[in-house]
């Protein structure tokens, strides 16, 4: 074993697991709460080096895996509980104790046990307070926490090291943990550059540790053979490496979206979700209020042209203007103080990807043309509910959608904080509901359990009398619908006005603005309709965006300015989902007809088609992505490199540079053949080996026989190779090249 063991290609195996055990570490601290100081290299480094070397030996598996599992659990708890001071005091002491014992039976007086029995003590103690919290699931103790994921990392790293130690099938030794790693990075949404270095180490402990064949004795073709390979497996291992960061594991995501909803058995083992900085305030959304500056109001946020107008030279028109809320984020948590998010799961978008399938009825395409005015202005705009966008986004989701396997939620349970996207010009589609007021009265009150549990929540400390008002508002109304329209009537009677102090710190702002203050701007309006609807049992959520903004009846388009900036209120309906509500006073009334005309029912969602004809902003075909271009020129420089190296595209200027890729390839075929057969013998059962195929393409014998005649032409004949046989010798390794290929994937010698 030592031999094995201090070979280069061990040394360098044991090195690169170390860096695959790194990343894997890495993946963990970055990924869980308080454990960023805790000693996990210590614990699996040498339970990978054990589960290595032991993997080399030759002890059955059932004998050495009980040692090293048990070996690894011994020292992290030694290390959990921090053992390891009180442990090297006791083991420093031991020799003096057995020199007291040597003298002893010399004929001197008993050792004193005193030190040793109190070290011990101590050490006991201390070891069974710990076993105890680790028995009652203590996980507030980051100590009780680093001992729990211990645990996995364990028999992760224990399992790639013997089976790296046994030098075979590397890929299921560090599958798991790979599987693991990516897991844990895609449920938080932490960067995946310690993946990429995991994916890195995986491709070349594969290299590595293959079993190349070739000729025994050493010549200039396997010198080159085996320089080309692993420069190869370097090359592929970058390029893969790239490409894991670059493209999420769609498998794996499933797994932890699904995962993701169970938050307390997440929040308790102390898996964290990466929170967008710009989204976790606490407070009343003012950022998107400009205050009272002229200049500042006028300035210019976006335009949008949605086409269900179309230009006119008259700036009067003489139909009635949609009205249209532009979002950018939705609040759910309600403090007392103002507004926060649950946590959210950040996820990617490719251009014109779907969010979700748009219901089949009951619901209108809106077409989106978004012109930002704004250089630095990352936001995504857009009105209703957000369908595909022409650009490469990412979105924050609390729940993203078919989150609801069986829900009424015409948008499948999608609840969406904000989106960003750097594109400063976007299309984006998305559906507003056409529901009458009607229809809203006649909504059942039983709600889902995901959206009551979400959208009925309010702090303990609200003031009994805000809901005592809720109440009164509402008293004898049965549906909901009427309820909200009650509460928003209320409001709407109370003054406009941006010119108000901020809210006292120990105040609800609800109740300080319906009883002492009666008066405020939208964010006060929203933030107490909502609290209000929910008293009453109404699911309800605060939006912050723009307002309709101007409409240029010239160009067809609104010109969105900061003076729009807005915060108002969706009410979820059963069947129906959000439906916008405006409490604020200085805003126009929200009316929805009584009923729909009969001739305006759908049977289907109502598309924009003057928008979408004359317009097309939605071409079926749209430039890569920044990002997938990079893995996608990634991996075709690997496969030309790889298939280069394997001598496809080569320029050979001998036949003998042309027939050492045969005989190369040839060996993996028939691979009994003796080491000095002269090269017609080889040909011939070559050859014979191609007829044995039941399958796939015509066998190669012509070709193998022609570049086995010119190779003996060249080397031993007076006749040399003219340009048009070097010229039929390409062509025919070409066609034989994939011959070889097949039949090396599917001929079992």
């Amino acid at each position: 074993m030592m031999k094995k063991l201090f070979s280069l290609r061990s040394l360098s195996t044991l090195a690169i697991l170390w860096i695959a055990v790194s990343a894997l570490i890495l993946g963990i601290k970055v990924s869980v709460s308080e454990v960023q100081e805790a000693s996990f290299f210590v614990v699996a480094a040498f339970a990978a080096t054990l589960a290595y070397l032991l993997g080399l030996g030759t002890w059955p598996a059932r004998r050495a895996l009980p040692v090293i599992v048990a070996a690894g659990f011994v020292l992290a708890f030694i290390e959990s509980a921090g053992l390891a001071g009180p442990v090297r005091t006791l083991l420093q002491s031991i020799p003096q104790f057995e020199l007291s014992v040597l003298r002893w039976l010399a004929g001197n007086e008993a050792p004193d046990l005193g030190g040793l029995q109190t070290q011990f003590a101590g050490l006991e103690a201390t070891a069974g307070a710990f076993l105890s919290q680790v028995l009652t699931f203590s996980v507030e103790d980051p100590r009780v926490r680093e001992f729990l994921w211990d645990i996995p990392l364990l028999l992760l790293v224990i399992w790639a090291g013997w089976r790296v130690g046994r030098h075979d099938q590397i890929l299921s030794a560090l599958a798991p943990a790979l599987a693991f790693h990516a897991f844990l990075l895609n449920y938080t949404g932490r960067e995946t550059f310690s993946l990429q270095i995991a994916v890195f180490a995986l491709i070349l402990l594969i290299g590595i540790n293959q079993k190349w064949s070739g000729p025994r004795e050493r010549t200039e073709n396997s010198e080159r053979a085996a320089r080309e390979t692993y420069s190869a497996v370097i090359l592929l291992s970058i390029g893969v490496a790239i490409l894991a960061g670059l493209a999420p594991s769609i498998s794996i995501h499933e797994v932890a979206k699904k995962l993701s909803r169970k938050d307390e058995i997440a929040k308790t083992i102390g898996l964290e979700k990466e929170m967008v900085a710009a989204y976790a305030i606490s407070g009343l959304p003012r950022q998107h209020l400009i205050g009272l500056s002229p200049a500042l109001s006028r300035t210019v946020i976006f335009k949008v042209r949605t086409g269900e107008l179309p230009p006119t030279e008259n700036s009067i028109l003489g139909a009635a203007v949609p009205r249209h809320y532009w979002r950018w984020l939705t609040y759910d948590v309600y403090n007392g103080q103002g507004w926060a998010t649950s946590p959210v799961e950040s996820q990617s978008y490719s251009a014109a990807e779907p969010l979700f399938s748009i219901p089949n009825t009951g619901y209108q395409i809106i077409h989106q043309q978004v012109e930002k005015a704004l250089p630095d202005d990352t936001r995504l705009y857009w009105t209703g509910s957000l369908v595909s966008v022409s650009q490469p986004f990412n979105a924050s989701w609390r729940s993203q959608p078919e989150s609801l396997v069986s829900s009424p939620d015409p948008t499948f349970g999608a609840d969406m904080l904000g989106a960003v996207s750097d594109a400063q010009s976007y299309q984006a589609d998305s559906i507003v509901p056409l529901v009458s007021a009607e229809e809203l009265r006649g909504s059942s009150n039983e709600y889902p359990q995901e959206f009551t549990a979400k959208y009925l929540p309010l702090p303990e400390t609200l003031p009994q009398r805000v809901r005592d008002l809720a109440q009164s508002l509402t008293a004898g109304i049965e549906n909901p619908y009427d309820r909200a329209r009650a509460i928003e009537a209320y409001l709407r009677e109370y003054p406009y006005t941006l010119d108000v102090p901020p809210p006292p710190p120990d105040r609800d702002v609800a109740d300080y603005f319906l009883f002492d203050l009666k008066k405020g701007y939208c964010d006060y309006y929203a933030t107490s309709m909502v609290v209000l609807a929910r008293s009453v049992g109404l699911p309800a959520r605060l939006v912050i965006g723009y307002a309709n903004g101007v409409y240029d009846p010239i160009r067809a388009e609104y010109v969105v300015h900061e003076a729009e900036a807005h915060s108002w209120v969706e009410i979820y309906f059963t069947g129906y989902g959000w439906i916008e509500f405006e409490p604020t006073a200085s805003e126009l009334e929200i009316t929805l007809p009584d009923q729909l005309p009969q001739e305006t029912l759908p049977d289907g969602p109502v598309p924009n088609e003057n928008f979408q004809a004359k317009n097309s902003f939605f071409p079926r075909w749209n430039p890569l992505p920044p990002a997938l271009g990079l893995a996608a020129a990634t991996a075709a420089a690997s496969i030309f490199w790889f298939f280069r190296a394997q001598g496809l595209w080569r320029v050979h200027k001998t036949i003998g540079s042309l027939y050492a890729y045969v005989y190369y390839h040839g060996r993996k075929i028939y691979t009994d053949a003796p080491l000095y057969e002269t090269p017609l013998l080889f040909a011939d059962n070559l050859s014979l080996r191609f007829k044995s195929l039941q399958t796939g393409p015509a066998p190669a014998v012509e070709e193998i026989r022609l570049l086995t005649d010119l190779y003996i032409q060249e080397t031993y004949s007076a006749h040399p190779v003219t340009t048009d046989e070097r010229s039929k010798a390409v062509k025919a390794w070409k066609r034989l090249f994939w011959r070889l290929l097949y039949a090396r994937l599917t001929l079992r010698p």
